[in-house]
């Protein structure tokens, strides 16, 4: 399965009065089923295991910070060989969450961490957030070792399993048709073992 949203099982619910009778720090922790690939940065990313999600509320009921960590494993390929590279994902994240009535008043919050809700003394369901955290957490490139040779331009082979010989002398491709050419006018010079008209010398 290709997971373009969030997967529809997913959810990270907390009840917000409880957060506030509390007037301290809450710990919450979700073990997110994923089994699936998720297609980002052209690149596929395979999973296998849970997300683990950990997350800690604290506020009032004007205001609630929820700090999100986000754990997971995934494989991808190397992006200088292609083969299977694992990835570990540890990401943290704070969201801000306001009430509407009173989200007006909060000018120092940045919009891409700020959420909206219609009250904070309910149900709150995070996963949104924490579909949102781990894509972010996806990198751009992934290599399978910090050492990787990658594949030769030349044969394809790919260099970490062995020494492939080829020179290292790049050929530009813009000239490998004139390379062509000039190889069949060696070929048709008179005396190279037949003449212009395809026959023999004696």
């Amino acid at each position: 399965m290709i997971f373009l949203e969030k997967p529809q099982n997913w959810q990270c619910s907390f009840d917000g009065s409880e957060v506030i009778e509390s007037g301290s720090c809450l710990n919450f922790f979700w073990m997110l089923p994923i089994d699936g690939e998720i297609e980002h940065w052209g690149q596929t990313y395979s999973f296998t295991e849970n997300v683990a999600v950990k997350a800690t509320v604290v506020g009032d009921s004007s205001a609630f910070t929820v700090d999100i960590n986000v754990s997971a494993d995934a494989t991808v390929p190397c992006a200088r060989c292609l083969s299977v590279a694992t990835l570990e994902i540890i990401r943290d994240f704070r969201y801000f969450y306001r009430p509407l009535a009173v989200a007006a008043s909060f000018e120092d919050v940045e919009d891409e961490d700020l959420v909206l809700v219609q009250s904070l003394d309910e149900e709150i369901d995070i996963s949104d957030q924490v579909w949102e955290s781990l894509i972010i957490s996806l990198p751009e490139k992934v290599l399978c070792s910090a050492e990787c040779r990658g594949i030769c331009p030349f044969c394809g082979r790919v260099r970490n399993k062995d020494d492939c010989g080829c020179s290292g002398e790049a050929i530009d491709p813009r000239f490998e048709i004139l390379a062509d050419r000039k190889q069949e006018d060696r070929d048709n010079v008179p005396g190279k073992g037949g003449n212009q008209s395809g026959n023999s010398k004696k």
